[in-house]
């Protein structure tokens, strides 16, 4: 088989792994260090069976010119760039890494944000290697007893609310896509009842069409009075622009980010050095586990999708039918 490989700087963990593994198979590996240099040959996918892509943009126009691609597979959870319902419309199975290792791993770093914001950590750090006096007790917060509102109700946040259900906190959520029922002790609520009344809300929505921008500077000013506000799904999600208003007016209690509209965070971006802000490189909930579970998956749904049987994670399930009869031997 013809299999196209497209990485980023930095992933070998995830990618040199695979694309040994698939030549130690037999199959004809074509593998681009960079998007810039994929993109600039276009005729990349002409013969390609299967592209296994990350960071790389997966447009319409790519897949028509592909006319033996059965499967795009990507290491990771999120599909940015990946024209989903184009690919179902031209038979073209979509697969992704949801190891649970990767959703769990974000559960427990989410958490810890969250800890982190309410109990002014970051400052108790400062003041340690500073040789200063500690922060205010008094300006430290308990989760117990408080509303943590989820903005998404994933795994992620299945995760999260597996793990806080002792804890003594009210769990809340907004997720117009739910497909499962609740777990007992969550409540569905609105966007905006659930801005208003979280101590704590947590962005773990996917970035589509109608997430895309949905917390505005309006929508900020809903939050409640010292509130704390954590992101760790994606950048596109919160206008950067309004948590540098929210922060600088003062009403959060803290911000905490792991996941920004542009990435790396550019240096002269406004959110650095706001002193209400927790900033991490988009790698908070990376862990060894991830990072051993993510090539294995990787392999098996590509396996999987070359031998016309459907990959672990299909996030285009309603293609299968007719996508087996075309592709299963």
């Amino acid at each position: 088989m013809n299999i196209v490989i497209v990485s980023q700087p930095g992933i070998d963990y995830a990618i040199t792994p695979v694309e040994e593994e698939l030549k130690r198979r037999g199959h004809e590996v074509a593998r681009y260090r960079d998007v810039q240099s994929f993109l600039a040959k276009p005729e990349a996918l002409t013969a390609a069976d299967l592209l296994y892509a990350s960071g790389a943009p997966c447009t319409r126009a790519m897949m028509e010119k592909a006319p033996k691609l059965r499967a795009v597979v990507t290491p990771w959870i999120g599909i940015e760039g990946f024209d989903l319902a184009s690919a179902s419309e031209l038979g073209i199975v979509i697969a992704n890494g949801q190891v649970p290792e990767n959703y769990l791993s974000m559960a427990e770093a989410t958490i810890m944000l969250v800890l982190a914001c309410l109990h002014n950590f970051p400052e108790k750090v400062a003041a340690m290697k500073d040789n200063a006096a500690p922060p205010p007790r008094q300006k430290a917060r308990m989760l117990r007893g408080k509303t943590l509102g989820m903005i998404g109700f994933g795994n992620m946040a299945r995760s999260i609310a597996h793990r806080l259900v002792n804890w003594e906190v009210k769990l809340q959520t907004y997720a117009p896509r739910l497909k499962s029922p609740l777990p007992a002790g969550v409540a569905r609520v609105e966007l905006d009842e659930l801005l208003q009344t979280s101590d704590v809300v947590c962005v773990l929505a996917t970035l589509n069409a109608e997430t895309r921008g949905l917390l505005t500077l309006d929508k900020l000013r809903l939050m409640m009075p010292e509130a704390v506000l954590v992101n760790t799904a994606r950048g596109g999600i919160v206008e950067e622009a309004a948590m540098v208003a929210i922060a600088k007016e003062g009403k959060l209690h803290k911000i905490a980010l792991d996941v920004f509209e542009t990435e790396p965070l550019p240096a002269t971006s406004p959110l650095r050095g706001l002193p209400n802000m927790i900033l991490t490189p988009h790698c908070v909930g990376h862990s060894r586990e991830g990072a051993e579970a993510v090539p294995k998956v990787a392999l098996e749904n590509i396996a999987r999708a070359l031998a016309g049987e459907p990959p672990l994670y299909v996030l285009n399930p309603a293609v299968l039918p007719a996508w087996q009869r075309r592709w299963h031997s």
